[in-house]
C-alpha cells in the first residue's frame, strides 16, 4: 500500500508542535503516537518511524509529534512538565478531529504510548473514553514514584533548583510534581481495549508495573512479556515481532 509521509505543524494556544503524518488512503483509521521522556517522535533506534511505516502499509494513518521541550518542538527541555505532555496530547487529538477529517476516519482513533508516553496514553484514554477506541502501551511508565528515590540516592544531581541527569536538566519542582502521578489509579477508568508489551529485563521501568496495571484493567486486554529487549525493545528480531503484534492488535480492535 502506498503511504504519503509529510512533516507539518500542530498549532495549539499560540505555539506549535513539530509533527509527522503517514496517510495510506482517505477515510482510514488513525493512530496517535506518544513518545517517551527526553525522546521524540522518531524514538530510540527509530522505533516510532518503523512502527508508523509498518502500520501505514497495513492501512492505518499515523500521527507522531514532539511534546514541548522535546525533539523539534519549541521551548527548552528544562522547563518541561508532565502537564505539558498531557496538554500537547490533547491539542494533537483536537487538531486531528478539527483539521484531518478529510484524510482520516476520526471515529476510529487509536493511541500508542511508549515509556512516559504510556502515562500520556492512559491519561487521554481515561479522559476521552468515547473517543479512544483502542490503545497499545509499550514499556509504559505508569508511575513516577521512583523519581524521589533517585533524588535521594544522588542519581539525579540537584543544584540551584534543577535536577541534572546526563545531557539534560529539569526544574526540580516540575520533576517532583511528576513523581506524584499514579497511572495505576486510572486503570478502572479505561474503557478501550488495551495491549501492554514489556520486557522482563527492562532496567528503566519495572515490568511488574505493567502486570499490576493489567490486573486492574476491567475491559478487553492483552499482556505480552518478552524475556529480553530492555526498555527500548533493542533487538532487531524483537522489533519485527513487536511490529507484527501491533498490526494484529489494531486490525482486531480498530479496523
Amino acid at each position: 500500500m502506498e503511504c504519503i509521509e509529510e512533516y507539518f505543524k500542530i498549532v495549539a494556544d499560540g505555539y506549535y508542535l513539530a509533527a509527522s503524518k503517514h496517510i495510506p488512503e482517505k477515510g482510514r483509521p488513525v493512530i496517535v503516537f506518544f513518545h517517551g521522556f527526553t525522546g521524540h517522535r522518531i524514538e530510540t533506534g527509530r522505533l516510532y518511524v518503523d512502527l508508523a511505516r509498518t502500520l501505514c502499509n497495513s492501512g492505518f494513518a499515523c500521527v507522531r509529534f514532539d511534546y514541548r521541550g522535546h525533539g523539534e518542538s519549541p521551548f527548552s527541555f528544562e522547563e518541561f512538565s508532565l502537564d505539558w505532555a498531557f496538554e500537547d496530547a490533547e491539542s494533537t487529538v483536537e487538531y486531528i478531529l478539527n483539521n484531518m477529517r478529510n484524510e482520516v476516519d476520526v471515529s476510529r482513533l487509536g493511541i500508542i504510548g511508549f515509556s512516559l508516553g504510556g502515562a500520556v496514553a492512559i491519561y487521554i484514554a481515561s479522559k476521552y473514553p468515547q473517543l479512544v477506541k483502542t490503545m497499545a502501551l509499550l514499556a509504559p511508565a505508569l508511575s513516577f514514584r521512583r523519581i524521589r528515590d533517585r533524588l535521594k540516592t544522588g542519581i539525579f544531581q540537584v543544584k540551584d533548583g534543577f535536577a541534572y541527569f546526563g545531557a539534560f536538566r529539569m526544574r526540580l519542582e516540575n520533576m517532583l510534581k511528576m513523581s506524584e502521578f499514579d497511572g495505576l489509579s486510572l486503570a478502572r477508568r479505561i474503557k478501550a481495549p488495551t495491549l501492554i508489551v514489556h520486557c522482563r529485563d527492562d532496567n528503566t521501568i519495572p515490568y511488574e508495573l505493567s502486570t499490576e496495571f493489567y490486573e486492574k484493567l476491567a475491559g478487553e486486554k492483552k499482556l505480552i512479556l518478552y524475556n529480553e529487549g530492555g526498555h527500548t525493545f533493542s533487538n532487531w528480531h524483537l522489533r519485527r515481532t513487536l511490529e507484527g503484534e501491533l498490526v494484529k492488535w489494531f486490525k482486531d480492535t480498530l479496523m
